[in-house]
């Protein structure tokens, strides 16, 4: 919210040379991460690329720069953030899509034609 609030008031100054993006890395594979493995699991992306993609979508004009995960396509990203905004006004538990009350509702959901196209 907060860097929303940033992006939204920089927006709105007249001449104004500074943005604010919100970067969104995913699964990144850094020292912080890696938990004692020495081996990149093949889903997570090295900072480099989490960087490239920054750069492209800051270049781009993107508020929101999202790193897709190298073990779902970008529609199943997207579906996976609709979800998880969509747990938070329907009450549900955070990351509802990996509770077993709610993994039948999440695969039908997943199944369904997608609903938008970026």
């Amino acid at each position: 919210m907060l860097t929303e609030g940033l992006a939204h008031a920089l927006r709105n100054v007249d001449g104004c040379q500074i943005t604010a993006h919100l970067l969104v890395p995913g699964s990144t594979f850094t020292g912080m991460t890696r938990r004692g493995r020495t081996a990149k699991p093949p889903g997570s992306w090295v900072p480099e690329q989490v960087v490239d993609m920054l750069v492209a979508g800051m270049a781009a004009g993107d508020f929101y720069i999202i790193c897709p995960d190298n073990d779902v396509t970008r529609d199943v990203d997207n579906r996976r953030i609709l979800w998880a905004a969509e747990d938070m006004i329907r009450g549900r538990p955070a990351l509802s899509r990996w509770h077993p009350d709610y993994q039948d509702e999440f695969a039908a959901f997943l199944a369904l034609e997608a609903p938008f196209r970026r």
